[in-house]
């Protein structure tokens, strides 16, 4: 490869590492993180309910008004007295209340006292991939930051690029949004850590010498019929 071809193809390089989406909008994205948790808890396989309908006690006992269920991988459950499974899943508690109380009228008749309540939720996860010693899934609870899931997955290997760390976000129309964060300012200069949402995904990407030392390995030192020797700049072992 000639000298000038590479210069080019090194300095287009670095000019693409130096690109980078504008910084996240702290207050925006606390918003969107308080709209999430106050809403109404929305159904999903796995999760574990406890569905009460008096009409179900007999005179003896009053334990048969009770059944304890689970959402199954269709989304739906099955309920004593009831003919089929009903789908519930992507419905509020509120909204599968209502469509339980519509399944057991045709039942007993008339309008039964159902209550609903969510005894255990399904496990829901963030992701973590890129320059991190650990990459994958990390159970997601309420209030976790991206400082806290890189840290755990074993925090950030020394290749990372502090200064541009991405989340992508899919929306519920199906559309994605990628937001950037300085690390660096959040660590050192006390700037807002950014507020996860179940299913996000964050990344964290090479620096841009690291991006260089793996270039160059992979496009000029495995190219050439001898060897350099020592190992190639930004590689990890």
């Amino acid at each position: 490869m000639k000298p000038n071809v590479l210069c080019f193809l090194l300095a287009a390089l670095l000019m693409t590492a130096c690109s980078s989406a504008p910084p996240f909008d702290a207050k925006a994205v606390a918003m969107e993180w308080a709209a999430y948790m106050q809403r109404d808890y929305v159904l999903r396989a796995g999760d574990h309910l406890t569905v009460r309908v008096d009409e179900l006690a007999s005179a003896a006992s009053d334990t048969g008004a009770l059944q304890e269920v689970v959402v199954s991988p269709t989304g739906t459950v099955d309920l004593r007295r009831l003919p089929g499974p009903l789908h519930i899943a992507g419905r509020s508690v509120g909204a599968a209340r209502t469509e339980i109380i519509e399944a057991y009228k045709a039942v007993f008749s008339l309008v039964p006292s159902v209550t609903i309540t969510l005894t255990e939720a399904a496990t829901q996860s963030v992701y973590v991939c890129g320059e991190v010693f650990r990459p994958g899934a990390i159970a997601y609870r309420p209030g976790l930051t991206m400082t806290q899931a890189i840290a755990d997955a074993g925090s950030f290997n020394y290749t990372v690029k502090h200064s541009d760390i991405r989340i992508l976000r899919l929306n519920a129309d199906g559309s994605q949004r990628t937001f950037r964060v300085n690390m660096t300012d959040v660590l050192l200069d006390q700037a807002p850590d950014f507020l996860l949402l179940p299913g996000d995904v964050v990344y964290a990407q090479t620096s841009s010498i690291a991006d260089l030392g793996n270039y160059v390995d992979l496009y000029v030192r495995r190219l050439l019929p001898f060897s350099l020797g020592g190992p190639a700049l930004g590689t990890v072992n």
